[in-house]
């Protein structure tokens, strides 16, 4: 079958094709810049590296670190294996936790006919409609009263909310199932968990597990939330932000050292898109018993 020629479709292309070029020599850029030394550097911002300075991801590697900045007076060195472990408790049960909320929210209000339920879903509109600005004072000031402030299972709590666009997708994954699923279920005695865990869950894990892994690179880059949350417990995030905006010294004051440095925390999530590049480019789609 021949596709029909469209000037609509030609400027697509052409817009997606120049977006990709600029994004993959951005990339490419900061990859051959890491590679550099800081005199080459200067005097070669644009070319390719004369010779490969692995020497600079050493220095990197050795001089990356942060300072923990909890409520206590104490303040230490945090290194870059303890920024990982602090990212891997963050972004990795944080990413869990802010899926799982959304997704049994959105299976209770799309599968059961109660009144409530429509509530909810018109909150959880509302909410993305309006703009919240200025929400991190009341943030901070509720998880101090509340004994939540730098506790890391205070983030996880935080994120324990189904209020985003997750809800919808999970709500609309849900709405296509077919009843026969559930009824068959019913007629075999089935509990309401065993159907949510044991026949609902299976046919809707691809929509859960491709949203928990776009949640889980968005809290891998988040140095925001960290910094303002959890000040104790600095992530790889937090720490580029501290040695090459905020501390900005030794390595990190050249512009090599910080593209290295970005290259080091950005290595997980390029291997975890290799892995699961089918996953999280593929289309958002379950099974179903056909009419």
């Amino acid at each position: 079958m021949k596709t029909k020629f469209s000037v609509f479709k030609l400027i697509s292309l052409m817009v997606l094709l120049a977006f990709t070029i600029i994004l993959s020599s951005m990339l490419l850029w900061g990859l051959l810049t890491s590679l550099k030394t800081p005199d080459e550097y200067y005097d070669n911002i644009i070319g390719f590296p004369r010779k490969l300075a692995f020497s600079t991801y050493i220095e990197t590697l050795k001089n990356f670190f942060a300072i923990s900045e909890g409520p206590n007076s104490l303040q230490q060195n945090i290194y870059i294996e303890t920024m990982l472990f602090n990212t891997i408790l963050y972004a990795g049960i944080g990413a869990v936790v802010a899926t799982a909320t959304p997704f049994v929210t959105a299976y209770a209000t799309a599968k059961y006919n109660f009144k409530f339920g429509k509530v909810i879903y018109l909150i959880v509109v509302i909410t993305m409609v309006l703009p919240i600005v200025g929400a991190f004072p009341s943030e901070l000031d509720l998880l101090m009263r509340l004994g939540l402030y730098d506790k890391i299972y205070g983030s996880w709590i935080q994120k324990m909310n189904f209020t985003s666009l997750y809800y919808l997708v999970f709500y609309a994954a849900f709405e296509s199932m077919s009843k026969d699923y559930s009824e068959a279920a019913y007629i075999d005695g089935a509990s309401e968990f065993r159907l949510m865990t044991d026949i609902m869950f299976p046919l809707a894990k691809n929509v859960f597990f491709t949203v928990m892994l776009i949640l889980f690179i968005a809290f891998w880059n988040d140095y925001q939330s960290p910094a303002l949350y959890v000040p104790s417990y600095p992530t790889l995030a937090y720490g580029i932000y501290y040695v090459c905006l905020r501390d900005n010294r030794g390595i990190f004051t050249f512009v090599p050292g910080q593209m290295a440095a970005c290259y080091i925390v950005a290595v997980p999530i390029i291997v975890l898109f290799i892995v699961f590049k089918n996953r999280l480019i593929g289309n958002l789609t379950i099974g179903g018993v056909k009419g």
